[in-house]
């Protein structure tokens, strides 16, 4: 996400952000001690709102909220609450969560709520949903479905507790890759008046992209004695379940399996890994091709090579990738990256790549990484060889630095590119690219500057708005950048 920094005199503003304001809002009803109420939970997103430093503390910085609720019960309004949510103050910007519960009788209500930003009033946030609020009597009943990224018994700084334990809500109900099991919390009221005997629930799952019975799978039970009440909480591992859009089903069941409630709650899963996986079951081209020969350092090897070639959404996976153990999502992602190319000689084509970027590797190896995640390996891999590389060494007020020279990119079609990398640490091979004419790579008009850094003597008068160096002896590179 792009970010600006903007000083003012009184104070000082911290990332002005492009997009909108970011919230996730969670909603579920209980009852307790025959009150009914409803619980609302709002993550804010620290990256998609404005902060302001602390006047006393320069270096502390704060989101402020207006938060506006609003429950109406067809045409009459039952609350109308406004408040100003804070974070808690940091040097970096985070995310921060609020709980509010409001008691409501039985019925069904219009829950709106809106968010207003303080430190930039033009960004809001309106969510809109209907609340059914059960009856809270003496039969059968269970609470909505809450659905739980983390849970902890212990004095953990997760910032709800519930039931003797602290949690904290899942965001978006979305189940991500850091997240292997589905953590939902439901509680039932009652069942001492509906059951004479044990009794369990079965848990499932619905894709709602799918329709018959391939739409289910995934089921759970739990047996249960009959009480007043029941605080349910299960981890529901999903770790092979694919990315898409669900429904988790719960059924309060009799011994005989019939049927005396049922509820449901939507959720969706993002789990590239498993998506990977099951798109190359039953591959046989797979199956017997050039990956399966590869051993674990050779594949993370390999994966780590083809990041100059990857576009930039697909990096976080390919890390994830890497970090894991299993060794089929990598084989995987490799045999689909190399096979997309050809599907007859993707085996030539990737030993050819590999011999390419081992060449890399030996050529711009530093004590940091491998040679091809410099700058100068990975732009290599990236964009090919230059067709004339020009290195200076010898200026008295500038490190070494390196300009690259392309007559042609095809990759954006643009002639005469140029790249300028140099080696402020003077470690070896520890050259970054300081400026470039590439679309859509690192483009710093101030570039001459920071090379001659050292010649502060020779530093423009108005460094701040300045771009260019006076002449001076030995002092070549704008020359060599613009005219070679």
């Amino acid at each position: 996400m792009t970010r600006f920094l903007i000083v003012f005199c009184i104070s000082f503003l911290f990332n002005l952000n492009l997009a909108a304001m970011e919230i996730s809002v969670s909603t579920a009803c209980f009852v307790n001690e025959n009150i009914s109420y409803i619980e609302i939970y709002s993550r804010v997103s620290g990256e998609s709102v404005q902060w302001v430093s602390d006047s006393a503390q320069i270096n502390t910085i704060y989101s402020n909220i207006e938060y506006l609720v609003l429950i109406s019960k067809g045409d009459k309004l039952i609350v109308a609450e406004k408040y100003n949510l804070t974070s808690p103050g940091s040097e970096l910007q985070s995310d921060y969560w609020d709980m509010k519960r409001f008691g409501l009788e039985a019925g069904d209500y219009n829950l709106k709520l809106q968010y207003i930003d303080l430190n930039n009033t033009v960004d809001t946030f309106s969510f809109e949903r209907e609340l059914e609020v059960k009856p809270s009597n003496n039969s059968l009943a269970h609470s909505d479905i809450l659905f739980m990224s983390e849970v902890d018994d212990s004095n953990s700084d997760l910032p709800f507790e519930k039931s003797n334990f602290k949690f904290e809500p899942l965001a978006y109900n979305l189940l991500n890759p850091d997240n292997s099991s589905l953590i939902f919390y439901t509680e039932l009221y009652n069942s001492d008046k509906a059951f004479s005997e044990d009794y369990f629930i079965k848990y499932y799952l619905e894709n709602t992209e799918k329709s018959g019975f391939d739409a289910y799978s995934k089921t759970g039970y739990k047996k249960l004695k009959p009480k007043p009440f029941e605080a349910l909480l299960i981890n529901f591992d999903l770790a092979e379940m694919k990315s898409g859009n669900y429904k988790l089903h719960i059924e309060i069941n009799k011994k005989d399996k019939s049927v005396l409630k049922s509820f449901s709650e939507r959720f969706s899963i993002y789990n590239p890994l498993e998506d990977y996986k099951q798109t190359f079951l039953g591959d046989a081209s797979f199956e017997t091709s050039f990956v399966q020969m590869l051993s674990e350092e050779e594949l993370n090897y390999a994966l780590k090579a083809i990041f100059p070639r990857l576009g930039n959404n697909m990096t976080d996976l390919v890390n994830q990738i890497i970090r894991n153990d299993e060794l089929d999502p990598k084989k995987y992602f490799l045999y689909n990256f190399w096979s997309s190319f050809s599907q007859n000689d993707y085996k030539g084509i990737f030993e050819k790549y590999m011999d390419v970027a081992k060449a890399v590797d030996l050529t711009y190896a530093n004590n940091v990484g491998h040679g091809f995640e410099t700058h100068r390996g990975y732009y290599f891999l990236k964009y090919g060889k230059p067709d004339d590389i020009i290195f200076v060494e010898d200026e008295p007020t500038a490190p070494p630095y390196e300009i690259w020279i392309f007559n042609y990119l095809a990759e954006t079609q643009q002639t005469n590119v140029r790249f300028l990398f140099y080696n402020p640490s003077l470690v070896t091979n520890d050259f970054i690219l300081l400026h470039s004419t590439c679309r859509g790579e690192r483009n710093n008009p101030r570039w001459e500057l920071e090379l001659y850094s050292a010649a502060y003597n020779d530093l423009p008068s108005s460094a701040i708005d300045g771009r260019t160096m006076p002449d001076g002896f030995n002092r070549n590179a704008r020359k060599i950048f613009d005219e070679f």
